[in-house]
């Protein structure tokens, strides 16, 4: 994950970024569930970059990642259920 993280927040930014590991934690625990111990810090480090570049498209691009977003998930019912997944990472991630 990215370490640079005193620029997270105004207030105390090392609170903030362990709030954001530990989302970014329990977001990926199925998948950490399933994998190697060892290869765990490389599959958080991809996850911290995949994220970041989503949301970088998100804030930059908006309308080009409602068509990503609908190109990457075609079906309704799992766009519904990442949404979720989305609105519960924020809310762990941002307190």
């Amino acid at each position: 994950m990215t370490t640079d993280h005193t620029h997270a927040t105004k207030g105390n930014p090392d609170a903030a970024w362990r709030r954001y590991g530990q989302a970014l934690l329990h977001a990926m625990a199925e998948v950490r569930a399933e994998t190697p111990e060892e290869v765990h810090g490389v599959l958080m480090e991809t996850a911290d970059y995949w994220l970041s570049l989503g949301l970088t498209i998100g804030k930059e691009q908006p309308e080009a990642a409602e068509r990503l977003l609908r190109l990457i998930e075609t079906e309704e019912p799992e766009l519904v259920e990442l949404s979720t997944d989305a609105q519960q990472f924020v809310a762990e991630a941002l307190g």
